[in-house]
């Protein structure tokens, strides 16, 4: 048997987590500067100005999803596919978006003023509405980056956005400004990416100019509808929460309910590069009938079990000293609120993937349906839990929402990819993080930085006890790691015998 199949299946695998680190980095980054953000605006703005900034992002943000229509998922799909479509496709979306920014803007207007709300929610939910409609059109051109696999410019666009605004938000709020200054220097800086990303498409794909075809248009919005829907419900089982809690408990508990919340955000999305950098592949995979698919969803959940596990024991363990040392002693108030979102966070980002995958076979219909049932029922039970336990009551209706979610999409992804083995996937990450928790939980008088970093290590060193890693592993990240040490490569399949060489292409044949 030749080597030449394991070769090719390093190449397109070294593509891959290519891909993924990069996004994974600009997550990584990108979201931690995010979060250091939100944690100096929590700490100058207090409780309820923090709240007031929550809210204004999860009540207009359930409007500017219309205004999206799923195209840029749709973008990435179809012109990763077809990538002689590009400048038509993005043409005729930019100009559905005007269409529908002009009416969706009429429309929250209109909610905001009937909303009855105080002179510093109101212009921030202003100020924030109009950057995300923005940001709406920026993500048209990244998802056509995405479909391109240029995923290092994607990487560095979302880096600079939140980089500008840590230093200009920061900025507003040391010279002494509220928080409808802060929510507007969001606005501003939201409008020079939106410039310097249509700057980097003319130069890096000089995509030509098109006429508009409305049939083209027609098509495409058509095409898109059901994708809106499904964003629209996820977004409502993730984020309706904070807007009810504002109107139902107030500004303060809402300002608490989101310092937990946000912790959770952000790990979820830096996972989600993960799903972007999968996602070109998985419907390329699609399109050429390719018996790869299975291979690469359980790879992907493999690897993604592997960090969702030990963070959220971690933050099941360590809530309120997190919130604590972040925020301040006075958030320490919803560390029961973490430790609850923690324990669905592995769920989230395992449905986060799911429907991808779902997505990426033309599965809208049944994705659309599992988002709508998790909608109407995460918001029946926000109504039913929010009056009686606030914030916590919150945290349960999110976790619960997620299970509903998984049952839902596990029996769904087992129509395409078969058996999961979800139990061989899991077992090793959770008895390494079994052993991280023991530290915890015995040595609880550590600081929480050294607890953090010491776990990390113990949890490293038991995945290598437990021959986590396979020799297809260490391939691809040598392969990352030191692109042009062929030889490395080829004497780590000539120490194989016969016996092991077919051994292990036979593991990680696609």
């Amino acid at each position: 048997m030749t080597n030449e199949p394991l070769k090719e299946k390093a190449e397109k695998a070294e593509k891959l987590v290519k891909n993924s680190l990069w996004l994974f980095t600009a997550e990584g980054s990108s979201k931690i500067i995010a979060l250091v953000t939100q944690i100096f605006a929590a700490r100058f703005l207090g409780g309820e100005g923090y709240g007031i900034f929550s809210f204004a992002f999860a009540a207009t943000g359930a409007f500017i999803v219309f205004i999206d229509t799923g195209l840029g998922t749709f973008l990435t799909r179809e012109v990763s596919r077809h990538s002689e479509k590009a400048s038509a496709c993005l043409h005729n979306v930019f100009a559905l978006k005007w269409k529908l920014s002009l009416m969706m803007g009429l429309i929250l207007s209109a909610a905001l003023s009937m909303a009855s709300l105080g002179h510093e929610s109101l212009f921030s939910a202003i100020a924030i509405g109009l950057a995300l409609m923005i940001n709406g059109y920026t993500e048209m051109y990244l998802a056509v980056f995405r479909a391109f696999e240029r995923m290092e410019i994607v990487s560095i666009l979302m880096i600079a956005q939140r980089v500008l605004f840590f230093i200009l938000g920061l900025a507003v709020l040391l010279w002494g400004g509220d928080v409808v200054l802060f929510s507007s220097a969001f606005l501003f800086v939201s409008v020079i990416i939106l410039i310097a990303t249509r700057r980097q498409m003319a130069v890096r794909q000089g995509l030509k100019r098109t006429t508009h075809d409305r049939q083209l248009a027609r098509e495409i919005f058509k095409s898109s509808l059901p994708i809106c829907g499904l964003i629209l419900f996820t977004y409502i089982y993730f984020r309706i929460d904070a807007v009810l809690i504002f109107f139902l408990r107030g500004k303060l508990e809402t300002g608490w309910y989101s310092s937990a919340f946000k912790l959770i955000e952000t790990l979820s999305l830096l996972i989600a590069s993960i799903r972007f950098g999968v996602f070109p592949v998985l419907s390329k995979t699609f399109k050429e009938g390719s018996d790869h698919y299975q291979k690469i969803w359980k790879e992907t959940v493999r690897y993604l079990f592997l960090f969702c596990i030990p963070v959220s024991v971690g933050m099941i363990l360590l809530a309120s000293r997190i919130l604590g040392l972040l925020y301040g002693t006075s958030f320490e108030t919803a560390g029961p609120v973490l430790q609850i979102m923690a324990l669905g966070f592995p769920l989230l980002c395992l449905n986060d993937l799911a429907s991808y995958l779902l997505l990426s076979q033309d599965k809208t219909r049944s994705v659309l349906q599992i988002a709508g049932g998790a909608a109407v029922f995460n918001v029946f039970l926000n109504f039913f839990l929010i009056p009686k336990w606030g914030m916590v009551g919150a945290a349960c209706a999110a976790t619960l929402t997620q299970g509903l979610v998984f049952s839902a999409y596990y029996f769904k992804v087992r129509e395409i990819c078969g058996r999961t083995g979800i139990p061989t996937l899991i077992w090793r990450p959770l008895l390494a993080s079994g052993g991280m928790a023991l530290l915890l939980i015995g040595w609880d008088s550590l600081p929480l930085i050294p607890a953090v970093l010491l776990s990390a290590v113990i949890y490293f060193a038991a995945l290598l006890i437990l021959r986590t890693f396979n020799d297809f592993d260490r391939l691809i990240f040598s392969r990352i790691l030191n692109p042009h040490d062929v030889g490395r490569k080829s004497g780590l399949r000539s120490l194989r015998s016969p016996a092991q060489e077919k051994k292990c292409t036979d593991e990680n044949s696609e």
